[in-house]
Formats: structure tokens, C-alpha cells, sequence
């Protein structure tokens, strides 16, 4: 096979990877912090919050990166009574259900949930608010038994209650890793690389997602060698470089706002980030792996790229640039959760 074949072959498999995103719809009663949780689950602000409680009338769409979040609008409402709702928003085009919530649920929403059922659709229950749990009289363990219990009778079977709060941030750890459990492994690596990450098992899963874009978007920019590196007799598409670059910290929601409030220790590796985004940084790290990189092991490569690209030292030097950035934006983003929790603990 040639290396056209192999540039090509690494092509569609990047374009099949990301066709399509992972479509996830959120459902519930209004007021119960559906756009906040949206936010929460991206890490970054795409859903419009605020203090309205009016029922959504019409499906709003927020996509980041490969995630689509859908919040539906309401089952059994005048605009949308069951049978027309069924029809417009078929369940068979989403990958999953959260039902959202803060309150008793209605006879609707328990009519949807059996629907859902019927239909073999995986839908995950959120109690959100944990953070307004109270009564006087029992303890916050009781109040959740009593959540659960009620989900229970309106289920018609015992399934889990996830319980977050966006305030504090409580619960998303383990939501996180009960919506990718919840997924197939393809949809759930989509999930694990595009998601914000809330424990220490999800951002490793997460650096594992992003080896493969740096072994195939490497493996492009060594086989197109558009542009020569100063002082090494070898060419490198630098702009399939700076495209991974960003992918990389897209993944993990770096931004220059966070990184440089994060201390002097790790100032050197946020400046680094943030210089090798340009293409003459791009090029300052592949010129650093230019000449120290010998090729080796290549078969470990050759399921991302193929034999032609994998046995080339422009290959060899491009993979290392590129999992020397991975391994910077990592260190960067654990520090960022672990500020993260250190005070999410400190409020709870």
C-alpha cells in the first residue's frame, strides 16, 4: 500500500469518527436547571440559564465539539399532546434520555417514561438541586430514599437516581461515568473526548481518546510535508498540526483565561501551550523532536496509520510533538480539576 493510500485511509477514518454527533436529550419539569446542567455536563456556557420556569415549547439545540444536547420541549402539553410529540420528536434519534428534575413528577412524565421503555431507549433519572435538599425533620439520606422510592413507583421498577447540584458541582463525577456506561464504546469514547471531565478516571479515559487523534492527525501532516522545518531535511504540514493542537484543547476545555491563574509552577507549561498554538511555535516543538527521534516500533503504529507513513522519521517526529502537547494540556487540565474540587469540597 502507498502512503496515498494510507493518507487516505486515515482520512475517512477521522471523517467516520466525527460524523454525526452524540445526541443526547434532556426532558423534564420546568425550572428543574436543564440548561445549567447542560453547561455543567460541556464545562463550558452554550445554554441560556435563567430564573423563568415557562415551559419549553420548542426543542432548543446545543452542540459542542461532537456532543448535541437536545432540551425537549414538554410531553402531554397543549402544543404538544403525546401522539403528535411521539411523531416530531422520534426517541429513536436520540442515543439517550436524561429526565431532569426537582419535584414530583406528573402523570405525563410517568406515561413518557413507560413510552420510553417500550421503545428499548435508555434514559438516566437527575435529580438536580441537591443543594435545596432540606427538611427539618429528616436527614438529607432520608429525603434521597424517599426521591428514589418515588422515581421507583413511578417507574414501575427500581432504577439509579443520579443527584446533582450545579451550584456546587456535587453528583456530576458520577453522572459523568453513568452516561458513558450508558453509551456504546464508540458513542462513549465520543462522549469521553468531547465531555468535561469530573474525576480523575474520566480525564485519563480522556487522554487515551486523544492518542489516536494525535497518531492520525500526525500521521497526515508527516505524509502531506507541505512546509520544510528550519534546519532539518524533513516537511511537515504544520497546519494539520495547529488543527490537532486545538482539537487537543478544545477536549479538555483549556483556555489561555484559566492556565495563567494557575500558579508560577506550571507557568512554563501553560506558556508553552499557549506559544506552540502559533505556527512558528508549532514549529519550534516538531524542529525540538527533529533530531532526536529515531523511528522505532512502527508496527504499534500501523493501526492508526499504515506501514508507508509509520516507518518515516517526519512520522516519528510529528507523533512526538504531538503527545508532548497532549501530555502539557493533561497536566494543565488535572490541575484545573483538581482547584476545582479542592473548593467544591470546601462549599459542600
Amino acid at each position: 500500500m502507498s502512503i496515498y493510500d494510507d493518507i487516505q485511509k486515515i482520512k475517512e477514518i477521522l471523517q467516520e469518527e466525527q460524523k454525526g454527533s452524540l445526541r443526547i436529550a434532556l426532558f423534564g419539569q420546568p425550572g428543574s436547571g436543564k440548561s445549567s446542567l447542560i453547561n455543567k455536563l460541556i464545562g463550558k456556557n452554550v445554554a441560556k440559564t435563567g430564573a423563568s420556569t415557562d415551559v419549553t415549547v420548542d426543542a432548543n439545540f446545543y452542540e459542542h465539539d461532537e456532543l448535541l444536547f437536545v432540551d425537549l420541549p414538554g410531553y402531554g402539553t397543549s402544543k404538544f399532546p403525546p401522539n403528535q410529540w411521539m411523531n416530531e420528536f422520534t426517541p429513536e434519534q436520540f442515543d439517550l434520555f436524561l429526565c431532569v428534575f426537582s419535584g414530583k413528577f406528573h402523570e405525563d412524565d410517568t406515561t413518557f417514561f413507560r413510552e420510553l421503555r417500550e421503545k428499548n431507549r435508555v434514559c438516566l433519572f437527575v435529580r438536580n438541586m441537591h443543594d435545596q435538599l432540606w427538611d427539618p425533620d429528616k436527614s438529607t439520606e432520608q429525603i434521597e430514599k424517599e426521591i428514589i422510592e418515588d422515581v421507583r413507583q413511578q417507574v414501575g421498577s427500581s432504577v439509579p437516581v443520579y443527584f446533582t447540584s450545579c451550584r456546587s458541582g456535587y453528583g456530576f463525577d458520577s453522572l459523568q461515568e453513568a452516561i458513558q456506561g450508558s453509551l456504546d464504546p464508540a458513542q462513549s469514547d465520543k462522549y469521553a473526548r468531547s465531555a468535561k471531565a469530573y474525576s480523575s478516571k474520566h480525564i485519563q479515559r480522556k487522554k487515551e481518546q486523544c492518542k489516536k487523534l494525535v497518531y492520525r492527525y500526525a500521521g497526515i501532516a508527516a505524509a502531506n510535508g507541505l512546509n520544510p522545518i528550519p534546519g532539518v531535511d524533513i516537511s511537515v504540514d504544520v497546519g494539520i498540526m495547529l488543527k490537532l493542537f486545538k482539537e487537543l484543547r478544545e477536549s479538555y476545555g483549556i483556555e489561555e483565561s484559566k492556565i495563567r491563574n494557575l500558579g508560577p509552577a506550571l507557568l512554563p507549561i501553560a506558556n508553552r501551550v499557549i506559544e506552540y498554538a502559533t505556527k512558528e511555535g508549532a514549529i519550534i516543538i516538531l524542529k525540538r523532536y527533529a533530531t532526536n527521534v529515531a523511528v522505532k516500533n512502527t508496527a504499534k503504529f500501523v493501526p492508526f496509520v499504515g506501514q508507508a507513513i509509520a516507518a518515516t522519521a517526519a512520522y516519528a517526529m510529528t507523533v512526538a510533538a504531538g503527545l508532548s502537547y497532549l501530555d502539557d494540556v493533561h497536566m494543565l487540565a488535572e490541575e484545573i480539576i483538581n482547584t476545582e474540587l479542592a473548593k467544591e469540597k470546601t462549599h459542600s
